[in-house]
């Protein structure tokens, strides 16, 4: 009888310091709701923008990560400050596909424009742009260094090439990235309809 005494003693004991641990390290292995993201994101593709860890300075002299741009669809377009026509004229193009949605729909689209001339293009350049051409305080204007720059024109599809003059000869798109950075429309040309884009954008926010 002594022995079993002994044992069942013993085994109580065991047991009370394993409930005793477990109480300790669940606070640690256990989530909770406050941690938890009310709308994860899809996972985002190896076409995604969000993977190029490229840093960019905006025109409000903040440091922006392409991935902080998740959560809504982005329309962008690489353009420079001291283009003569053609950027002038895809902003004018920005301004109208904006002009065409609704308040709340604008308000789950973001705006970026993307320097090509990092060079010149430095914030207080970029923030005359965007009071010259009177856009919404709600537009993002970046620029990062040259090698940011190509990698990005590359991913997009944009052509780029430097002139004497300082200029660039460029394409000329508008293009519609979703929600996790994939790009899911391009426009090709200026002064177009955005029929197609507003239905793009559309149906990316819903």
């Amino acid at each position: 009888m002594k022995k079993i005494s002994r044992y069942f003693i013993l085994l109580l004991a065991v047991t009370a310091l394993s409930c005793s641990q477990m109480k300790q390290e669940a606070p640690s292995c256990c989530s909770t709701k406050q941690h938890e993201s009310p709308e994860p994101l899809p996972a985002v593709s190896g076409e995604s923008l969000f993977l190029l860890d490229s840093k960019w300075e905006t025109y409000r002299n903040d440091t922006l990560k392409f991935e902080d741009l998740a959560g809504k669809p982005v329309v962008a377009a690489m353009i420079f400050t001291n283009c003569p026509s053609a950027c002038p004229r895809i902003v004018a193009d920005m301004k109208i596909l904006e002009e065409g949605l609704t308040t709340a729909e604008r308000e789950q689209v973001r705006f970026l424009l993307i320097s090509m001339d990092p060079k010149r293009d430095n914030p207080e350049q970029m923030q005359k742009f965007a009071s010259d051409h009177r856009l919404n305080p709600d537009w993002i204007m970046i620029r990062s260094d040259r090698m940011a720059t190509l990698e990005m024109a590359n991913v997009l599809g944009v052509r780029i090439n430097p002139l004497d003059d300082g200029g660039f000869d460029h394409s000329n798109t508008i293009h519609i990235l979703n929600k996790t950075g994939e790009i899911a429309y391009q426009q090709h040309g200026l002064a177009l309809e955005p029929t197609e884009l507003l239905k793009q954008i559309r149906t990316l926010i819903n």
